[in-house]
């Protein structure tokens, strides 16, 4: 009976690995643990699986994470059972905010196990809760359900739900029973097990699986009810966070609908907009700059079309809340991403097929004074930045437009959550990316200080050939150290990137926000942690640099031409940094 177990657990793990396969997902994540073996073992030997090794949990979740977003496809995470799987959770959150798919297969122990003091056992059902698309309690392993195409079928409800019209992470459950393994395990033996399944199991051949379901398309009604609206009125289009699937094709299509529309197009830093060689003066970049400045001669926009998620700067926000005016969201997941609960119509439908059904019925605006209005005051916005890119005090403005500039065509960026990614938003210019394709990333989902490096791991992993940096403050840095392990592993595959660590002493963005006032707020906030860094270079065995003024800052070129790791630690002033923003 025993041995029969063990040899079940394996086929039942393989088939289940063997039907996600079919799907054309190629990776899985692993977490080592023993009650997770037959799956690990399984993904191992699977001929179309290439397997992840991360031994921290959390790390590994966001580094699967990061391998979804760049190749915009599910992939596998597995760990074994109790309080590893609670470590997936901030991932877990960040993939359901930032629509991305995982599965996600974690161990449990049996049902005569549960509830009894069993070690390394927890309540494991609905453990994400309203954060995954779906969560799936897999029957123990039974011989009849590997010959009725129970597994076949989860495998496509997995799949079809991680990939719906609003994709996301599914958790799958998986109760075994020891032994885990049977009692012979050298090669043959587990190939003559995986034989017993039948051709079926063994063929990699495609078949029909169900495909994602798409966004609708606009209407006849609403593409005229939209063309009335813009007919020969001021406008603004906002791209906030697109996803890589809503990014593709879109500048195109977009750039003409603006240019019929004489109306400019506001594109946040991950709308993947601003960093690309195909440039257009009708996109702008410096509107954090100058939106608490411009007055447009008393006009203001009568329609906004907001494409995407939500914009990140502050400024925009408190711009859109003034504005009465018609304002039309389009998502392509139907979720309202309207935090301020002012838009008039909600429409369901990628970006690029909203531009592009209403292109032949937009009537040609000519009025060109509304957009050349913006754009003389995108021009004196960075005339204000180039000016407090001057002062010889390094500051986090010196960093961003540096490694703009030097940065090989192609590359990577990873950014960090507060600090870090509003700097990005301010000082990614029209000059010091000239003529790149750069692609920027962050965690703004949930917009967490969780497992920034690992992603950025995993977004490299995906990536292999291309250059990487990884922009984060000290803080974001601490939380995730372990994740050095990750890229060290990758510098043994031949992956070379950079991490630059901003060391501001702290939690700087608290500098710009209320708690500054407070007599606690070195204590409660500021948080320095007072660690050198250059230790956990050495650790991971990684190049390390150390930078205090801006004529170092010529050394991160030098960087990016070489191979490896390099972790760039900038010392930086948090005072020095305020003052330098408020020049801006």
């Amino acid at each position: 009976m025993n041995e029969q177990t063990g040899t079940l657990n394996y086929q039942w793990a393989f088939s289940l690995i063997h039907y996600f396969s079919r799907h054309n997902i190629s990776q899985a994540v692993i977490s080592p643990g023993s009650r997770s073996t037959p799956l690990a073992l399984a993904c191992e030997k699977h001929p179309a699986i290439k397997t992840w090794i991360d031994i921290d949990e959390r790390s590994a979740a966001f580094f699967a994470l990061g391998l979804s977003q760049a190749g915009q496809h599910p992939v596998l995470l597995i760990c074994t059972s109790g309080t590893a799987v609670a470590n997936w959770l901030p991932a877990v959150i960040e993939a359901s905010y930032s629509y991305t798919s995982l599965i996600m297969l974690s161990a449990d122990r049996p049902d005569e196990l549960q509830n009894c003091g069993a070690n390394q056992t927890i309540n494991q059902t609905m453990l994400f809760g309203s954060n995954v698309r779906e969560f799936i309690p897999l029957e123990h392993p039974q011989k009849k359900f590997l010959d009725n195409g129970y597994l076949k079928q989860i495998s496509n409800y997995a799949y079809s739900k991680c990939l719906s019209n609003k994709p996301g992470p599914v958790h799958i459950n998986i109760p075994l029973r020891e032994p885990l393994l049977p009692q012979e395990t050298d090669t043959e033996s587990l190939n003559n097990i995986i034989a017993q399944l039948g051709q079926d199991i063994l063929a990699l051949e495609q078949s029909a699986y169900p495909e994602a379901t798409e966004p609708q398309s606009l209407s006849h009604d609403q593409q005229q009810a939209i063309q009335s609206l813009l007919t020969n009125q001021p406008g603004l289009i906002i791209c906030g966070r697109l996803t890589t699937a809503e990014q593709d094709r879109l500048p195109p299509v977009l750039i003409s609908l603006a240019e019929q529309l004489k109306c400019p197009v506001l594109t946040d830093p991950l709308s993947g907009l601003r960093l690309t060689a195909k440039r257009s003066r009708l996109l702008l970049i410096n509107y954090d700059t100058f939106l608490d400045k411009a007055d447009f001669n008393g006009q203001t926009p009568q329609w906004i079309i907001h494409l995407g998620q939500f914009p990140l700067s502050k400024k925009l926000q408190q711009y859109l809340q003034q504005q009465n005016c018609q304002r039309i969201i389009v998502s392509s997941y139907g979720d309202c991403l309207d935090p301020l609960h002012t838009h008039k119509q909600l429409i369901n439908s990628l970006p690029e097929e909203f531009c592009q059904a209403l292109l032949p019925v937009v009537n040609q605006n000519p009025d060109q004074r509304w957009l050349t209005q913006w754009q003389d005051a995108e021009q004196q916005a960075e005339i204000r930045i180039n000016r407090a890119l001057n002062t010889e005090d390094i500051f986090e403005g010196h960093v961003i437009n540096t490694l703009l500039q030097t940065i090989p065509d192609q590359s990577l960026i990873f950014s960090g959550n507060s600090m870090a990614i509003r700097d990005f938003d301010t000082f990614i210019s029209h000059t010091n990316s000239h003529a790149k394709n750069l692609r920027l990333y962050a965690n703004r989902g949930a917009s967490g200080i969780d497992g920034n490096i690992s992603t950025f791991a995993g977004l490299l992993a995906a990536h292999p050939k291309h250059y990487g940096v990884a922009v984060l403050g000290d803080l974001s840095f601490f939380h995730d150290m372990n994740a050095l392990l990750m890229l060290r592993q990758l510098q043994k595959q031949g992956c070379n990137g950079t991490v630059i660590l901003l060391n501001n002493h702290g939690g700087g963005i608290f500098n710009y926000l209320p708690p500054r006032q407070l007599n606690e707020f070195e204590k409660l906030w500021q948080t320095d942690t007072g660690l050198e860094f250059r230790y956990c270079a050495n650790l991971y065995q990684l190049k390390y640099i150390r930078i205090t003024q801006v004529s170092e800052l010529e050394q991160m070129a030098e960087t990016f031409r070489q191979n490896g790791f390099t972790l760039i630690e900038v010392i930086i002033d948090a005072q020095t940094s305020v003052k330098c923003h408020r020049q801006i």
